[in-house]
């Protein structure tokens, strides 16, 4: 996989771009930012990840150097509340349906939660005496 940029993608990441991030969105339950200072700075990293995939060389960017990127930002996040985290990892997810790409491969739970639930084996427990 190649990430590529066309006239669509752009419009779409500079739309994205220009949108004010990290305010309480209740279509997701996401009650904002706990703080104007860890807002823009919560928005200073997306929209860095965004500039960087708009300036991306015309050959584009390998999935590796794609996932790579979006994973500079989780790391910051995970710094955050968890309510940061997943808000950020939602727009990672606006991001990945610009370039059309359906699936994370697990990335974005293991950047969440450390795993991912779907790879993991949950064996039920017998309790029955």
């Amino acid at each position: 996989m190649s990430v590529v940029n066309n006239s669509k993608s752009i419009s779409e990441l500079k739309e994205l771009l220009a949108k004010e991030k990290f305010f309480i969105d209740n279509s997701i339950q996401y009650p904002g930012a706990p703080s104007e200072e860890i807002r823009l700075l919560c928005q200073q990293v997306i929209d860095a990840i965004i500039t960087a995939l708009i300036e991306i060389p015309k050959e584009g960017l390998s999935k590796a150097q794609f996932w790579s990127l979006l994973e500079q930002g989780a790391m910051f996040y995970q710094r955050l509340d968890s309510e940061e985290m997943d808000r950020g990892l939602t727009y990672m997810e606006n991001i990945m349906d610009i370039y059309g790409i359906e699936s994370s491969d697990g990335r974005l739970n293991i950047w969440r939660y450390g795993f991912d639930p779907k790879q993991s084996t949950n064996k039920s427990i017998n309790t029955a005496q």
